[in-house]
């Protein structure tokens, strides 16, 4: 095999890669997320500070909406002023002014399975993510945290129910951070950069053959 088909099938195989390794990226999945794994600058959110009865409520950033504030007492990790979906009557909604990489909760739900869903700005889903009410702690009410990372700044909107109605489900304890942390895939620049170099070398090879064979 010639020096010029070497360089042309490791330029084809560094493209190949380089397309490979974007596909990843771009395909990545969220995954689901415990609170310990939140950067420590993650911003929390709980419903002291709202006015019970209210439909609505908010840090600025984020939204809830479609259920009331209710004071709870104390019931697992939820205390005092909580969000209740009102026996289920609507999904509860979270919406970001800003969208964040991750999310999650603390939550309280009378025998249901959770189900925590993230979507991008065209409402496209990035990802679902349900729990089993009988695998948590709690009676009658099942007890525990959900979140979802994206990976990125994507998360515009989320929601939070249980599958019937009549199932009661309080949320408390939100928390939500952004992805600062730059990507180790190339940016496009730096892909084409790549592509060309690889371009550069097998030409100038074909060049050094013709001229060579022409002294010859």
């Amino acid at each position: 095999m010639t020096t010029v088909n070497v360089l042309q099938k490791l330029s084809m195989a560094t493209a190949g890669a380089a397309v490979i390794t974007l596909g990843l990226a771009a395909n990545a999945q969220a995954a689901s997320i415990n609170r310990s794994d939140f950067n420590p600058d993650a911003v929390n959110f709980d419903f002291a500070s709202s006015a019970p009865s209210s439909t609505v409520a908010t840090d600025g950033n984020l939204t809830v909406t479609n259920g009331v504030v209710l004071n709870i007492g104390s019931y697992g990790s939820l205390n005092g002023n909580t969000y209740y979906d009102g026996n289920d009557a609507s999904v509860i909604r979270f919406d970001f002014l800003n969208p964040v990489s991750a999310f999650g909760l603390d939550f309280a739900a009378n025998n249901a399975d959770i189900t925590l869903s993230i979507f991008d700005n065209v409402n496209n889903l990035i990802e679902s993510l349900t729990l089993d009410w009988t695998t948590l702690p709690g009676s009658p009410f099942a007890t525990g945290f959900i979140g979802l990372n994206a990976g990125s700044n994507s998360i515009a909107y989320a929601t939070i129910d249980t599958p019937l109605n009549g199932n009661e489900l309080y949320v408390d304890n939100l928390i939500y951070q952004y992805q600062s942390s730059p990507t180790s895939v190339p940016e496009p620049a730096s892909l084409i950069g790549i592509l060309g170099l690889g371009a550069f070398g097998v030409t100038s090879l074909r060049k050094r053959k013709q001229t060579a064979a022409v002294k010859a």
